[in-house]
């Protein structure tokens, strides 16, 4: 049942961001094949590893593969990038970070199970290779000059770790927020602008701050309950389709829209961690490390952990994604170019999304060994 839900819930935002797309008249032609697509891979997911008991044993044993292939993909995104709104997108407009997360999150779950003893600890040693491992991808990311998702990357490995040791959780946390800080204190290039617009939009009104300003009059334009579909002044916000589409949305639909879209995404993600925590209570559960929670044999530690740690990496991937990009939109974090899933502008945005909400239902069952 939750599997059904979670599925209707993944083919209801997917329409809906298509079809309000279309309301903006900004769909790509291709966009009209990758919605299918994207909902047939979705379905495949689900139904191919729920009848092999939930397991996903063969994606889970080769982390380092996932790996590499997210290397490759942002190897070949700087040297054959191109600018386009201030993104870097490969040809045929294709951007590939959406696939860069989810083979980062497959990377992270598996190799952690791998790494963990049987009573679930982590050595330094292996700390180490994992932290050398995602400091690569940092400069491959930092060259391509996309900090949104090095952010969403950073946060999604913290929850990893959390959900792994909360030991090295803690650590994690720390080295993300001291970064952080030293980021916000020292920015450089487009960091500094989009630093400079989160402190004073009104700074420079009609130039680098217009497209915060114009987001934060749609926002309070709406009200509670909105112009209604279609009534709205969208166009006034630019490239209001991709990083700007909550505020189009919070302008036609008001707060009450707004709200009910995000317990949508809510539902989908408590059933989607429903596995992790074994069907208890949370308060009963969090912060123990998923091999204790399974209560599994030694004989098997990475297949059952590895999949409780699949699943808190692609809640957290997808839930961080939300939270930067609606935080951008209200000014209370810097924007970082992040995408609203499911409803923002792009075809291989969507397709991938959907392919990570089809992971998660595939995991929505009861982990059992």
């Amino acid at each position: 049942m939750r599997r059904m839900i979670s599925t209707l819930i993944v083919l209801l935002l997917a329409l809906a961001g298509f079809l309000y797309q279309v309301r903006l008249a900004e769909t790509l032609p291709n966009m009209r094949g990758m919605l299918p697509l994207g909902c047939g891979l979705l379905l495949f997911a689900v139904v191919a590893v729920a009848f092999s008991n939930g397991r996903v044993r063969m994606l889970l044993a080769m982390p380092w593969v996932h790996y590499c292939l997210a290397a490759v993909i942002l190897a070949a995104l700087a040297v054959f990038g191109r600018r386009y709104r201030g993104g870097l997108y490969l040809p045929g407009r294709i951007n590939p970070s959406e696939i860069v997360k989810m083979f980062f999150v497959l990377f992270a779950a598996g190799y952690i199970a791998q790494a963990q003893t049987t009573d679930g600890r982590l050595t330094i040693r292996r700390m180490a290779i994992l932290a050398a491992a995602f400091g690569f991808l940092a400069i491959e990311i930092a060259i391509v000059h996309d900090f949104g998702l090095l952010a969403q990357l950073a946060l999604t490995l913290t929850a990893i770790l959390f959900a792994a040791s909360w030991g090295w959780g803690i650590v994690s946390f720390a080295g993300v927020a001291v970064t952080a800080m030293m980021v916000m204190a020292h920015p450089i290039g487009h960091l500094a602008v989009r630093f400079a617009v989160w402190r004073d939009p009104f700074a420079d009104m009609t130039g680098a701050g217009w497209q915060t300003l114009q987001g934060l009059a749609a926002l309070v334009s709406g009200g509670w309950w909105g112009k209604g579909m279609g009534l709205g002044e969208v166009h006034a916000v630019p490239i209001v389709s991709s990083d700007f589409v909550y505020a189009a949305l919070a302008e036609e639909v008001g707060f009450i829209g707004c709200a009910l879209l995000l317990i949508l995404w809510l539902l989908f993600f408590v059933f989607s961690l429903y596995p992790y925590f074994g069907g208890q209570s949370p308060s009963e559960t969090w912060g123990q490390s998923p091999l204790k929670l399974r209560g599994q044999s030694p004989s098997e530690p990475a297949e059952l952990g590895g999949q409780s740690l699949l699943v808190v990496g692609l809640t957290a991937s997808l839930g961080i994604q939300l939270i930067l990009n609606m935080a951008g939109v209200l000014n209370a974090l810097p924007m970082t170019g992040i995408t609203l899933p499911l409803l923002s502008h792009g075809g291989s945005s969507l397709v991938a999304v959907l392919m990570m909400c089809g992971l998660l239902i595939a995991c929505g069952g009861k982990l059992k060994g």
